[in-house]
């Protein structure tokens, strides 16, 4: 497939590399990106790209960006082209008021009460999968990380289990595909998933409407939930589609990156000092938010300047790409001291000395912080509970991080798992039933780019 080369991202994020003299194919720089950001680099929070483009490594800089009106991407509903050149496949691209709409229909749904309930099957999925995996070595992202994400996202839309080993493949291609704006990839690949996607979802939201004149309902989901508008109208199967992507990436990368590192980190930490916090249910908040900053799962927030502006004392013309780099904001050295250094006890009110710690950027910020955030933590809280009775030991042995340019975290995590396995789980949660297969027809050229 051709590269796309002339999308604005594209180039920017391209300019952004060579001006870190970074290459973002090398295993070098995935491992540790933050070896380009030198004295000299962060002596300015803001530069200007060859091309124009605004590159935003300081943290005030990179909050203005997020939560001013200024800044965004110049599309209103879905399908216009934004500001960067591109579609807006979902309200994660959107300005109000369509941002407003789609946003407000998943967030009635995704209260605290709601995600809180969560909570005991995170902890039934994590003790199973630790006693599985017991005393043998293995990865931690493959064995651990990646099937627990997509069980409690699988919860949260309402797809049953059977039907979860196929939902998780194309799942895996979707969330990827999230990634093409900076990346080109096998978009015939991706396409087949998202067409697999809009097949399962459309069977499942007319399931939902026949259902609702017989007055019984299916299982209980975000699916289901969001078959119909708020006015009882049914739903743009567009919308749903392109809504539960992007809930797909906000509740399974951002936790198997969150997870991964969080072992990483825990297990490196001397005489078992950080397993200690996260066996302690009042200062296990404080490891999964150091975690985040210290490793933020999304690198670029990428927006534009929807009408001319000003960003440290830069003018700024409409249209112009701005690119916000949360890791850099959140290891600003301005605003956290060491700030490369895994330190939980930054976030805990005696070491802050009477003031509090900057909140990080890892979610974002404003109108488009992130929905899954609330997921995130509770699913790493739980898991951390179980992982910490009894934790895996990281071998001695490479890691790899996964080649997003967007999006980035560990794509194998070397671990041995201990003997001793954990409490068995005491009952499997509720489960339901529906339908997703993969087609074994060819893909109709006009159902290609749904989503």
């Amino acid at each position: 497939m051709a590269a796309h080369a002339d999308e604005p991202i594209r180039l920017a994020v391209g300019e952004l590399a060579r001006f870190l003299g970074a290459d973002v194919d090398d295993p070098a720089f995935l491992t540790d990106p933050h070896r380009c950001l030198t004295p000299g680099i962060r002596e300015k929070s803001v530069h200007r790209l060859p091309g124009g483009a605004l590159a935003v490594l300081g943290y005030t800089a990179c909050a203005e960006v997020l939560r001013d009106t200024r800044f965004g991407h110049g599309a209103r509903e879905l399908y216009e082209t934004t500001l960067l050149g591109l579609p807006a496949r979902s309200f994660l691209q959107l300005d109000a008021p369509g941002h407003t709409r789609l946003r407000g229909q998943v967030a009635r749904h995704f209260t605290a009460r709601r995600v809180r309930a969560l909570a005991e099957n995170v902890g039934y999925y994590s003790t199973a999968l630790v006693r599985e995996h017991a005393g043998r070595p293995g990865d931690f992202v493959a064995d651990f990380a990646e099937p627990l994400a997509m069980s409690v996202i699988s919860d949260v839309l309402g797809v049953p289990p059977e039907d979860r080993p196929a939902f998780h493949r194309d799942a895996r291609l979707v969330v990827r595909g999230l990634d093409q704006p900076a990346r080109a990839m096998d978009e015939r690949a991706v396409a087949q998933a998202r067409f697999r996607f809009v097949r399962f979802f459309r069977r499942r939201a007319q399931a939902r409407r026949q259902a609702g004149t017989r007055h019984r309902a299916p299982r209980d989901g975000l699916l289901d939930a969001l078959s119909h508008r708020p006015d009882g109208s049914p739903a743009d199967i567009r919308e749903l589609v392109t809504t539960c992507s992007l809930l797909l990436s906000a509740g399974y990368d951002t936790t198997v990156s969150l997870l991964s590192h969080a072992v990483a980190e825990l297990g490196g930490a001397p005489s078992g000092q950080g397993w200690a916090l996260a066996r302690d249910p009042q200062t296990v908040g404080a490891v999964v938010e150091e975690v985040l900053r210290l490793h933020s799962p999304v690198q670029i927030a990428p927006r534009a300047a929807v009408r001319d502006a000003a960003l440290d004392g830069l003018p700024v013309a409409r249209g112009t790409i701005v690119l916000p780099l949360l890791p850099a904001a959140n290891r600003d050295p301005d605003i956290f001291d060491s700030p490369h250094t895994f330190r939980p006890r930054r976030y805990l009110a005696p070491a802050a000395q009477g003031r509090s710690t900057a909140r990080h950027l890892a979610f974002g910020a404003g109108a488009h912080f992130c929905l899954g955030a609330a997921l995130a933590r509770l699913t790493a809280h739980s898991a951390l509970a179980v992982l910490a009775a009894c934790p895996p030991r990281p071998r001695d042995a490479p890691r790899t991080y996964s080649e997003g340019v967007v999006v980035r975290g560990l794509r194998s995590l070397p671990v041995t798992w201990p003997h001793r396995p954990a409490e068995r789980p005491p009952h499997p949660p509720a489960d339901g039933a529906a339908a997703y297969v993969e087609p074994s027809c060819p893909i109709p050229h006009a159902q290609r780019s749904v989503t």
